[in-house]
C-alpha cells in the first residue's frame, strides 16, 4: 500500500517484551507509516510507564486506567490508584500547549473470563464507575475492555451513558462481539469499535460481519501489542506496523481502496481522541 497512515489506538510498547529492542521497534513502526500510537495504562505503575514512553515522541500519547483483570489485586489500594490518575490528569490539564499527553481514560470495563465471582463483579463495577467519573471531569474518552461480559457491559453503558448527546465518548477496544453489539454501541452511544489482529483469524466470522455492517466512520484500528498479531504473523510479538494487514482486511470487506480506507480510519482515531 502507498501513502498509508496508521493510527494504533491501543498498544503496550512499555511491556518488558520490548525491552531489548524498543527503540528499533518504534523506528520500524514509524518508518512503516505509523503516525500515532496510544500507550494504554493497565494499573498505576503501567500508566506511569505509558506516560513516560509517550513523552519520548511527539507521535505517542497515553492513557491512565486500571484494567478489569487487575482490579482484584489493586482493590485495597483503589483510592491510591485513582489519586495518582487524578494527579497526572491535573498536571496534564495545567499544560495548555499541544504537549498534553493523556488523551483517554482506561482501559477499564468487565472481564469475566478468568474469574466470575460476585465479589469480583462488584469490584470491577466500582472501578468502572470511577473511570467514568474521570471521563466526565476531564472530558476524555473511555477505553472499554469487555470479555465474557456482553450484557453487563451494555447494561452499564445504558445506566451511565444515556444519549448520543452524552458527556462521554469512547471505544470498545479489541472488538470481538457481533454486528448486533456493534450497532448498539455505535448508534445508541456513538462509540467506536476498535479492530485488531483477531479480525484476520479464520474463525472470526462475527468480527468480520460486524465490520461489514458497521459504518466505517465508527471504526478504528489497534494492535493491543505485544498481543494478538494478525494472521500472517500470528503467534509472534505484535507491533503497530502490522496494522497494515488489518487495514487491508477492512478495505476488502468495505470494497474500498486501501489508501482511502487508511485515511478514513486515521481521521476516525483523531476524532476519537479529540486530536483534530
Amino acid at each position: 500500500m502507498k501513502k498509508i497512515k496508521i493510527f494504533d489506538t491501543h498498544t503496550h510498547d512499555y511491556f518488558e517484551s520490548f525491552d531489548s529492542d524498543r527503540e528499533q521497534m518504534l523506528a520500524d513502526d514509524f518508518a512503516s507509516g505509523v503516525k500515532h500510537k496510544i500507550q494504554i495504562g493497565c494499573d498505576m505503575d503501567t500508566s506511569k510507564q505509558a506516560i513516560e514512553l509517550a513523552h519520548t515522541s511527539n507521535k505517542m500519547f497515553a492513557t491512565v486506567g486500571l484494567h478489569p483483570c487487575y482490579v482484584e489485586e489493586n482493590f485495597e489500594n483503589l483510592d491510591k490508584s485513582f489519586i495518582y490518575f487524578k494527579e497526572e490528569l491535573e498536571k496534564n490539564y495545567k499544560n495548555n500547549t499541544t504537549t498534553k499527553k493523556i488523551v483517554a481514560i482506561g482501559e477499564t470495563g468487565f472481564d469475566f473470563y478468568h474469574n466470575d465471582s460476585p465479589k469480583m463483579r462488584e469490584h470491577q463495577q466500582i472501578s468502572f464507575e470511577k473511570h467514568i467519573e474521570l471521563c466526565k471531569k476531564y472530558t476524555l474518552p473511555i477505553i472499554i475492555h469487555t470479555r465474557n461480559a456482553r450484557n453487563e457491559t451494555l447494561e452499564f453503558l445504558q445506566k451511565n451513558i444515556i444519549t448520543k448527546n452524552k458527556e462521554i465518548s469512547g471505544v470498545i477496544h479489541c472488538f470481538s462481539e457481533n454486528a448486533e453489539f456493534a450497532k448498539i454501541v455505535t448508534t445508541q452511544f456513538n462509540f467506536f469499535i476498535s479492530i485488531g489482529g483477531a479480525a484476520t483469524y479464520p474463525k472470526s466470522h462475527d468480527i468480520r460481519d460486524a465490520i461489514l455492517h458497521t459504518p466505517i466512520q465508527y471504526i478504528v484500528t489497534e494492535t493491543d501489542s505485544p498481543y494478538l498479531a494478525p494472521q500472517s504473523v500470528r503467534g509472534k510479538r505484535n507491533q503497530s506496523k502490522n496494522i497494515k494487514e488489518i487495514i487491508e482486511l477492512i478495505a476488502n470487506i468495505k470494497k474500498m481502496n486501501s489508501e482511502e480506507c487508511s485515511n478514513i480510519l486515521f481521521e476516525n482515531a483523531k476524532r476519537l481522541f479529540n486530536m483534530n
